[in-house]
């Protein structure tokens, strides 16, 4: 029997406090083949001989031009995709960044949002993993 094999992810949630609210970045998908138009949180997939802290700093870099250390990074949530193949690690930073759109192509908007008020179109991965983070819930499976 071979070995189940997983998809492994980095996502970013950024926070911002804005007068007794908490809003959160994230971008508009297009040309991807995948959610195109729909919202999400920056991030990608894991490289080969890449750690998940070390793949987070990467995707932040490529999409969102900005420069985070392992320090600024904390974990938060794991969201397994058994259907999906796939596992997603969640990670946070508050640090202040000046955000820019990094890969045009895949991305034409970037938003921030009060993290009670998501858009409509957003992936319901990520309104999952909002519904979970809120909960205090560090781990959650499809």
């Amino acid at each position: 029997m071979e070995r189940f094999k997983n998809v492994v992810c980095a996502d970013l949630l950024i926070k911002k406090r804005i007068k007794d609210k908490t809003y959160i970045l994230l971008m508009k998908r297009q040309n991807t083949g995948s959610d195109d138009g729909y919202y999400e949180l920056p991030g990608g997939h894991l490289e080969e001989k890449e750690d998940i802290f070390d793949a987070m700093i990467r995707e932040a870099k490529e999409e969102l031009l900005v420069n985070l250390k392992r320090k600024d990074l904390k974990l938060i949530h794991i969201l397994h995709h058994y259907n999906g193949e796939r596992i997603n690690f969640i990670f946070e930073t508050d640090k202040d960044l000046n955000v820019k759109i990094g890969e045009t192509e895949k991305c034409s908007e970037l938003l921030w949002v009060n993290i009670n008020r998501l858009p409509k179109n957003t992936t319901s991965k990520v309104k999952r993993i909002i519904k979970n983070i809120k909960n205090n819930n560090l781990y959650d499976c499809l």
